[in-house]
């Protein structure tokens, strides 16, 4: 069996791009790569690697959980995961990635990641949207008169 049978999942990368839109900043998430081959569990923990953490009154208690991805996969720390077969839900990359190796060549990556909830990972809070900032700047911007 090999390795990329094992990854059974499906998501879309996402990536923070940096607008401007009449002179306001602001960011939007992109995608970046779709159907990606990937595993992501959400009871593995890495000992000395994943956080533990403990039950916080009124609050949900975030999903935790380790991706598995090819080695070849272009992702960096602060990523988004959208799972499109799967888990459920959006899940920001956090650490470092870290690499398992064979004698000769890396056999695939290990990331933590951590669920975003529902209206960030929507990207309406707190990163407004294109038409969002453009609507804002038009508001704004000011006004020439004839006289």
């Amino acid at each position: 069996m090999s390795y990329t049978s094992l990854l059974r999942h499906r998501a879309d990368l996402l990536r923070m791009e940096q607008i401007k839109v009449g002179g306001l900043a602001g960011a939007h998430w992109v995608v970046v790569e779709s159907n990606v081959r990937c595993f992501l569990d959400l009871t593995f923990i890495r000992k000395g690697r994943d956080p533990i953490w403990t039950a916080q009154g009124g609050r949900p208690s975030e999903r935790n959980g380790v991706l598995f991805m090819h080695p070849n996969t272009d992702i960096r720390s602060g990523d988004r995961v959208r799972m499109t077969r799967g888990p459920a839900g959006t899940f920001q990359i956090e650490g470092a990635l870290d690499e398992a190796w064979r004698p000769t060549s890396r056999h695939h990556l290990e990331l933590g990641c951590v669920e975003v909830g529902s209206p960030l990972a929507k990207g309406t809070v707190p990163n407004p949207s294109p038409q969002t900032l453009s609507a804002v700047a038009s508001l704004t911007s000011p006004e020439v008169s004839d006289g």
